[in-house]
């Protein structure tokens, strides 16, 4: 008795859906709807359902919080970094655990890994059109000699120590909507897109030279992407319209100054440096003759377009 009720229930709900999906689609279907739940009817068309994985919950990192972090993130062989990544946290330093590396999404839950960070960040760069040791190269021609900002386009790393020959953790401060500083223990409170936040272990003064840093290197980018863009008329439009990055707020505060070159200028300047370097070396440092051959090379560096013409 209480299974035959159930069905009748069941039926009913069931017809009145069907009752109301063919009212809605009758124009695209010939067949009546009937009433038997056996009966199979065809349509031209289907709806197709794609289950996506989201994090809806906005994460607090921290050294307390990681053993919780870890125990809710995906454990992966080989992480490949995207454009939601906005942290990669170096876990070496626990024992408690296999893994070496999580990584931090913006929308979906972290991804755990017993790759080094430094694997897992050679392998995002790779991928980019730049390598970051041409960028650390070129930091380096500004006095970026330690912890150079990974400045590629719109996306921007900065490792929170030395990465030459050690894994280190990295925060990409392209996510980075704000940050404060907490005086009591030294550190900034960093906060994300999607509300995330980070306590972030380094001093105020590190930050914000850090994102002085990656200010500059991006402004460099764009003035020789806008110079070589210009040739063809082409225009340059921002990869995101919605709220600022710190990085993009700092370059439209009144106090953020900056001489922009002609790219001309910016090539000579590198090859200089490039060449100092390079003597530098040979002679080593200090030696009187760098700075008289350097001259002479530049003067002719300069002079060799013209020779072309002639």
């Amino acid at each position: 008795m209480k299974e035959e009720f159930e069905r009748n229930q069941h039926l009913k709900y069931y017809n009145n859906w069907r009752k109301i999906y063919y009212q809605f689609n009758n124009k695209y279907s010939s067949k009546p709807s009937s009433s038997h739940l056996n009966e199979v009817c065809e349509t031209k068309y289907y709806i197709e359902t794609t289950l996506i994985r989201k994090m809806h919950t906005p994460l607090l990192i921290t050294d307390n919080t990681l053993s919780s972090l870890l125990a809710m993130s995906f454990e992966q062989t080989h992480i490949l970094l995207d454009s939601t990544t906005f942290y990669i946290k170096d876990i070496r330093d626990m024992t408690d655990t296999p893994f070496n590396t999580i990584v931090f999404q913006l929308d979906a839950p972290p991804l755990k890994s017993k790759e080094h960070s430094d694997t897992i960040m050679k392998r995002y760069f790779s991928q980019k059109p730049l390598n970051y040791s041409i960028i650390q190269y070129i930091g380096k021609s500004l006095g970026y000699h330690h912890r150079c900002p990974f400045v590629s386009g719109y996306e921007m790393f900065v490792p929170e120590k030395g990465s030459a020959n050690d894994s280190t953790s990295w925060y990409g401060l392209h996510h980075i909507l704000y940050a404060t500083e907490n005086k009591k223990s030294n550190c900034m409170h960093v906060h994300f897109r999607e509300n995330h936040e980070l306590q972030l272990m380094i001093s105020a003064r590190s930050f914000n030279d850090q994102v002085e840093r990656a200010a500059i290197l991006s402004l460099l980018q764009q003035v020789v992407i806008d110079e070589l863009a210009s040739l063809y008329h082409y225009t340059h439009t921002p990869y995101f319209t919605d709220e600022l990055n710190i990085v993009q707020r700092r370059l439209k505060e009144s106090t953020f100054t900056s001489v922009l070159h002609p790219m001309e200028k910016v090539m000579h300047f590198m090859s200089s440096f490039r060449l100092h370097e390079m003597l530098e070396k040979v002679l080593g440092e200090g030696n009187p003759y760098i700075d008289e051959i350097r001259k002479d090379f530049m003067v002719q560096l300069k002079n060799k377009p013209s020779s072309f013409n002639e």
